[in-house]
């Protein structure tokens, strides 16, 4: 690893194909040590060019793009050492199995054989696929090809991890699954690049994030702060005890209370959001002694954040 301040970053990207199509505009991104980075955008937005130049699959226009501080288009050997990268779909020899792809990438590393040994039987086991480590891939489910996309990308432990919707294919455990192994990655040190469309899985593994938008980044910014900046004007309440109808139209009669529908045993009502006004709505129940167990206003998310910024841009 470098002294360079950055894990990765990228001075003024462009990249065009062609003569008509314009997929990266002037983008320069920051990626710190050790962060989880979410990179979001809708399909074309350029976020699989981006990737590939990062990993010297393309080439760009202008601009620059580094890993460790080393320009990654001119010094490729060098950075790629660095990377470990899940791009579309893994590339795979169907009638190998686990352990003859990893043996040879082992080898392309000059890892000894030994080590080779080792590294497969903890990478295996780490993305749950250890009983299939002799099996044909081309027998693999997609989400167990996915699985093994991680496992080669990990193989020789690099600095920066980059993966192009990790999550594809698999179902809610594996999802979890593999959240859970990107966050480990990260105690370990490890700085990971993740461009996905399932925005919650984002919302539940990044540190930040980047969006893209016809090739512009239109925002970035931490999760919290984002999540902070979308402003919901619900709020949710639970009660000790179930509320009659007469309990309702008290509840309703309450002037800073809008749109109130019963909810989960509860109340869900719009207001203006404020802390004034919420403290003013609960200070009004008990006064009208209802006992209050759970007053929740509603948190923006991920995806508020990112229909808003979206249809701000004009995308549909």
């Amino acid at each position: 690893m470098t002294n360079d301040e950055y894990a990765s970053r990228t001075e003024n990207l462009t990249k065009r194909y062609g003569r008509g199509v314009l997929a990266l505009d002037d983008v320069s991104i920051k990626i710190g040590h050790g962060e989880i980075v979410g990179y979001l955008g809708p399909n074309g937005a350029g976020k699989t060019t981006t990737i590939k130049i990062l990993t010297n699959l393309l080439r760009p226009t202008s601009g620059h793009a580094y890993i460790n501080g080393i320009d990654a288009n001119r010094r490729p050997k060098e950075t790629l050492c660095h990377i470990g990268a899940l791009i579309e779909v893994p590339g795979v020899y169907d009638y190998l199995s686990p352990r003859d792809t990893l043996t040879y990438f082992g080898k392309v590393h000059g890892m000894k054989s030994r080590d080779i040994d080792d590294r497969i039987t903890e990478v295996l086991k780490r993305v749950k696929l250890a009983d299939w480590e002799n099996k044909r891939i081309g027998s693999f489910s997609t989400g167990m090809q996915r699985r093994f996309g991680i496992a080669k990308a990990i193989f020789h432990t690099p600095d920066i991890l980059i993966l192009d919707e990790p999550v594809l294919g698999l179902d809610p455990k594996g999802m979890r699954d593999v959240r859970h192994m990107i966050k480990d990655f990260k105690k370990e040190g490890m700085t990971v690049f993740l461009s996905s469309h399932l925005l919650e899985e984002v919302s539940l593994t990044a540190d930040s994030v980047i969006f893209l938008e016809r090739g512009k980044v239109v925002d970035q910014d931490t999760v919290e702060n984002v999540v902070a900046r979308i402003q919901s004007n619900r709020n949710s309440v639970q009660f000790l005890n179930p509320l009659s109808e007469g309990d309702l139209a008290r509840v309703q009669a309450i002037e800073a209370i809008t749109d109130l529908v019963p909810k989960n045993g509860g109340i869900e009502f719009s207001f203006d959001g404020s802390p004034e006004t919420s403290a003013e709505i609960l200070a009004g129940m008990m006064t009208k002694g209802l006992k209050v167990t759970a007053f929740q206003p509603e948190r923006g998310t991920l995806e508020d954040f990112y229909v808003s910024i979206m249809n701000s841009e004009g995308v549909r």
